[in-house]
Order: C-alpha cells, then sequence, then structure tokens
C-alpha cells in the first residue's frame, strides 16, 4: 500500500509530507462492521501509535490524551463555492453524507502557526461485498484546503493535504461496510491577516477561518468548487491565534 502525501501552501511554510505508506494497518472487527486504521508515518513521536492501533485512542506517549474539540461544522456561507457529488452513496465521509461528521481536529480547533495540526480521517465504504479489489487499484484521495487568506474561496495554492492510498486487499468482504480512520497531520502556516496592535510593540492575528475537506475517488484533479462523482465534501471553522513580537535583533 503506497501513500504520496505532498503539502504545500505558497509563499507561506510548507511541510511536505511526500512518502511511501507501507503495511502500516491494523484491522479490528466489530460485529458486522470492519474497520481498518491507517496513519502517516510523518506523524511526531510524541504521538503513541501503538495505542492509536490497539484502540483507536489517540494521546501521546506522555499518556495524555487528545480529545477531539467541537469545531464549527459547515458548510461555508455564501460567497464560498460548492462542489458537486453526483453518487454520496459511495467513499464518504464519516457515518452519514449528510453531516459533517467524518473529520475530526485532535489536538484542538486552536490554530497556532508552526504548530503541529492533528486530523483523523474516517471514511465509510458500504456494501464491500459487492465491490472488486480491481476498483481500489486506483486510488481514494484525502484533500485538505484552508482559505488562508480570507477571500472566500479556496484557490489551487491554498491545498495543504493531498494524500491517495490503495485499499483494494480489503475487497470483497462480507462485512457491511468498511471504515477507515487515516490520522494523519500537517504544520500551521503563518496567516497574513490583518493584525492588531496589543502593546510592547507586539502585533496579534486573531480569525476565523474556513477549511474544506474531500474524499473523491480516481480523481486526478481534485477541486475545492469541482464535480465529484463519488465522495463527499466537508467544511469546518478553525480559529486561528498568533502573537508577534519584534525582532530586537534589528535596528
Amino acid at each position: 500500500m503506497k501513500l504520496h502525501l505532498v503539502a504545500s501552501l505558497a509563499c507561506l511554510i510548507c511541510l511536505v509530507l511526500a512518502s511511501t505508506l507501507g503495511a502500516q494497518d491494523d484491522v479490528t472487527v466489530v460485529g458486522k462492521e470492519k474497520v481498518v486504521r491507517l496513519y502517516s508515518p510523518n506523524l511526531p513521536a510524541e504521538v503513541n501509535l501503538q495505542a492509536y492501533l490497539n484502540s483507536g485512542e489517540v494521546k501521546l506517549t506522555n499518556g495524555e490524551r487528545c480529545e477531539s474539540p467541537r469545531i464549527v461544522p459547515g458548510p461555508a456561507p455564501a460567497p464560498y463555492p460548492q462542489a458537486v457529488v453526483w453518487e454520496k452513496g459511495f467513499e464518504q465521509l464519516g457515518p452519514t453524507s449528510v453531516t459533517c461528521d467524518g473529520m475530526w481536529f485532535i489536538n484542538g480547533n486552536l490554530w497556532q502557526p508552526h504548530k503541529i495540526a492533528l486530523i483523523m480521517w474516517k471514511i465509510r465504504i458500504p456494501q464491500p461485498s459487492k465491490r472488486l479489489a480491481s476498483e481500489f487499484e486506483r486510488d481514494l484521495t484525502l484533500s485538505l484546503w484552508v482559505d488562508n487568506n480570507e477571500d472566500k474561496t479556496w484557490s489551487k495554492n491554498e491545498l495543504i493535504l493531498d494524500e491517495s492510498f490503495n485499499l483494494y486487499k480489503f475487497f470483497p468482504n462480507r462485512w457491511s461496510f468498511l471504515e477507515v480512520w487515516y490520522l494523519t497531520c500537517f504544520r500551521v502556516p503563518e496567516i497574513a491577516t490583518m493584525g492588531q496592535q496589543c502593546g510592547g510593540g507586539a502585533v496579534k492575528y486573531e480569525t476565523k477561518l474556513w477549511v474544506r475537506g474531500a474524499v473523491s475517488y480516481d480523481d486526478v484533479e481534485v477541486s475545492p468548487a469541482g464535480q465529484y462523482l463519488f465522495g463527499e465534501v466537508e467544511d469546518y471553522q478553525i480559529s486561528y491565534f498568533e502573537i508577534r513580537y519584534p525582532d530586537k535583533s534589528k535596528k
């Protein structure tokens, strides 16, 4: 199983996560449900991967648990563009295709620059007994955009996650559905929003950002406002906070 991950954010901090994912998965069967847990090999060392694979719980190696915070769900309001999904019954995010329930912002909804943001994606594939392995020799793709300039849209250079993986070895099977958990991360960039003076020459940057996540199938040109044959698109609003202090080394 190979996964290629490219993270880019033009003119801002870039974290390139291009890598190959080997057989780093764990399968758990609960009743008629089959859950496959996957993770990016670029997760920070403080994430307890064994705990995640054993139970699905995300916690740090120091024992601290990572709670899933309350995130403001979408859809993002107009004039943000809409994406069109023609068949929402396959390759969807979360248990339902009509609710924002497929992305979990594990270590907080308050983003700060240079912080590692942990995100759990949950992909639901129904009726796996009727799906052929050859279907999944093509890629399932996870994409994430952040409106970092707050212009009420998402451009190509605001795509910060673009990850594809192959699930052919899990099909067909007798379970009622297959659920894939994928734990990934990226480094939060600096956001160039209008700052406010807060004393001592420091400048505070505080804003709300809309992010759009999507799962698509065999789509080489994923777009935040495009059309998808299969998949789902979900929007969430994130808080961003930063205080920038003057560089005293400069005269």
